[in-house]
């Protein structure tokens, strides 16, 4: 079967409506693509977890602790110097380790059915913000299990939300508001600057307080995030499953992860629960490529580590097919691939970029915005990925 970028975009349409986690029609939708899925002869294995919205909890913490810090340096510096200090190490402490308790919060928050918990984590997950239930899709062809091949999982988020604030003006707000902090705390320690540190400490506030009135909401029908994603990995699968000359020398699978939108968890729970098979597989080569916006009128480019051979993969795919890609660079954007990368596995996501991607989170977020531009670039560059990983080497690809 030839690949067809229409018919990718009308099973994005098929499943283009309102499908938060939680609401209920998520759950119609997954069991939508695994009737799907078996049709095109793979075998699907659902992966259900829970979780908890502990970390947009903390972090609304974090956010709520670095503003009372900083109206304080406004208003003690000149009077109480060493409270000033203490806020101002504060704001240093809270930003440097922003990350590292943010990632630390997300493994305590989810659990994937199953598996053990720690005392600490059932606490996070049952107390802490509020609790979820998710699946996971992974689906496998029946004569393409060979675990001494190369492996590339096509992975794509099925879930979607909505949010009053934009997503390119909330991550506008954090590149604001985190600089302007930084700057306040170094100035208050270095006594330095007066002047200047009452003009970043309003920025900061004023880029932050709406930060702390983040909604998440279910008015998107999310066409393009991410019903687009999941358009293209079902229609690559579709064509996959009716080609043999591959298999040989090469391993497929596709995950359709659920709870994107609410902290990666469905990336978080797959990474937790497969880990130790997914180090085993990249003895041979493991690749995970995530789709995301892909289905619009725009630029392709691609998300994740520069030093990633994926990326130079998908680099030399593009520019065989000459069509024009490059590398993402906005600051605090998140995708599936990132808890993968972050655990050391080759990730990288494929997203395209376009007029119509503001709308994402957006009641604007519908059919109308999809372009079959942006599934035809995403559809030839992964097919000619593929074609790339099972010639290496005979089929040892990235070893």
């Amino acid at each position: 079967m030839d690949f067809d970028p229409e018919v990718a975009l009308n099973y994005a349409r098929s499943i283009a409506r309102p499908r938060k986690v939680g609401s209920g029609e998520e759950v119609v939708v997954a069991n939508e693509l695994v009737d799907r899925l078996i049709r095109f002869g793979w075998q699907v294995e659902r992966q259900p977890f829970e979780f908890s919205t502990a970390p947009n909890v903390v972090l609304s913490l974090g956010i709520a602790l670095d503003l009372l810090s900083i109206a304080a340096i406004l208003l003690l510096r000149d009077r109480l110097p060493i409270a000033t200090a203490v806020c101002a190490v504060l704001i240093l402490f809270s930003i440097v380790l922003a990350g590292p308790i943010s990632r630390s919060i997300s493994i305590h928050a989810v659990r994937v059915v199953g598996q053990p918990m720690s005392k600490l984590a059932t606490t996070v997950l049952k107390r802490v913000g509020t609790h979820y239930a998710a699946t996971n899709l992974i689906a496998t062809l029946p004569d393409n299990v060979d675990s001494t091949l190369p492996h590339l999982y096509l992975m794509a988020h099925y879930d979607s939300k909505s949010q009053y604030m934009p997503l390119v003006i909330r991550i506008g707000l954090f590149v604001i508001a985190v600089p302007s902090s930084l700057l306040v705390a170094v100035l208050a320690l270095l006594n330095l600057s007066m002047p200047v540190t009452s003009v970043l400490g309003v920025i900061a506030l004023l880029a932050g307080l709406p930060l702390l009135f983040l909604d998440f909401g279910n008015d998107s029908p999310g066409a393009i995030d991410n019903a687009s994603g999941v358009g293209l990995v079902l229609h690559l699968a579709e064509c996959l499953s009716q080609r043999s000359d591959w298999r040989d020398r090469l391993r497929v699978s596709v995950v359709f992860t659920s709870a994107e939108e609410l902290g990666l968890m469905g990336a978080v729970a797959f990474v937790r629960a497969e880990e130790e098979r997914l180090r085993r597989e990249s003895q041979a080569g493991l690749y995970i490529l995530n789709f995301d916006g892909i289905g619009v009128d725009g630029e392709l480019q691609w998300v994740g580590a520069a030093s990633a051979r994926l990326a130079d993969l998908i680099v030399q795919s593009s520019q065989d097919l000459y069509i024009c890609t490059r590398r993402f660079r906005l600051i605090g954007a998140l995708f599936d691939h990132v808890p993968l990368a972050r655990h050391g596995f080759d990730a990288v996501s494929l997203i395209t970029v376009g007029r119509a991607s503001r709308s994402v989170h957006r009641p604007a977020d519908a059919v109308g915005k999809l372009h079959v531009r942006g599934f035809d670039q995403g559809g030839r560059v992964t097919l000619k990925l593929i074609e790339k990983l099972s010639s290496l080497s005979g089929g040892k690809a990235g070893r």
